[in-house]
């Protein structure tokens, strides 16, 4: 996707999109699935307003000859933001904006911004050009299998299983950090969503506060049901001045062994 930057932004170090300060933001993503019909069943005025956000404006358009969903809302008292979505059957590129409520300069050159949007489907894209870490792959079976919304899939040997639905998976994803947040409150949080999302019966184990790589990390297993099946989640936050990392481990089977994986994997950890 190729945008002009609205004035003032600039390319975040945090995340993929671009910034102006600590409160106006781009953010763009490829959602996984690929199909823009499906991707985008629940995009619209009614669903956002069900969750509490004041819908200014929505609408159907076309970004490059590809149809498009664009909406304009508020979803709390400080901040606006834009949202655009579109593709095929084949992609859907996501681009979410947010913007002090009281500074519609910055409102009106994101919206400016949005309009000069090209997306070229040709182009190949490093998932890792604008990755804030590295792993050492050769340490463990799990190998990098793809790149979705700023989120990382290692899977075993890199591929994928579509007859088995339970096969163990790591997830890698990079978040913009600030001083209140510590590694360990991020781990809480994501341990927090996962009983949300139909983690029953959780017991924590095994936290470990030990550095790795001279970072500060928070380690934890999480045991317990995913649709009656027994399932550990791996848990390694580890943060670095203004970034975090957060790697989660899921298996279903051979949990010990996949266990061990996880760790050796998580290790390795670099932050840029």
């Amino acid at each position: 996707m190729y945008i002009i930057p609205p004035p003032g932004f600039i390319v975040s170090k945090t995340f993929l999109g671009l910034q102006k300060g600590e409160n106006s933001m781009i953010n763009i993503m490829d959602l996984i699935g690929g199909n823009f019909n499906t991707n985008t069943a629940t995009f619209n005025k009614e669903e956002f307003e069900k969750k509490g956000a004041k819908v200014f404006d929505f609408k159907g358009i076309n970004v490059n000859g590809y149809p498009a969903k664009f909406i304009s809302v508020q979803g709390d008292a400080t901040t606006k933001s834009y949202e655009l979505v579109f593709g095929d059957t084949t992609f859907t590129a996501m681009v979410m904006t947010i913007y002090p409520i009281n500074d519609e300069k910055t409102g009106n050159d994101i919206l400016n911004s949005l309009n000069s949007i090209y997306y070229d489907k040709s182009k190949k894209i490093d998932p890792f050009e604008t990755a804030n870490f590295s792993l050492d792959e050769t340490v463990s079976k799990f190998k990098f299998f793809q790149y979705n919304s700023n989120l990382y899939v290692y899977t075993v040997n890199g591929k994928d299983d579509p007859t088995n639905h339970n096969a163990p998976v790591v997830l890698v994803s990079q978040l913009p950090k600030d001083n209140t947040m510590t590694a360990k409150s991020i781990a809480e949080m994501m341990i927090s969503k996962s009983q949300q999302y139909g983690f029953s019966n959780p017991e924590l184990k095994n936290i470990s506060t030990e550095q790795i790589n001279g970072y500060e990390t928070y380690q934890i297993e999480e045991y317990g049901q995913i649709q009656g099946i027994n399932t550990l989640i791996y848990y390694c936050v580890t943060t670095h001045l203004d970034k975090a990392i957060t790697i989660q481990g899921i298996a279903k089977s051979d949990i010990e062994i996949n266990l061990s994986d996880f760790k050796k994997l998580a290790q390795t950890i670099k932050i840029k």
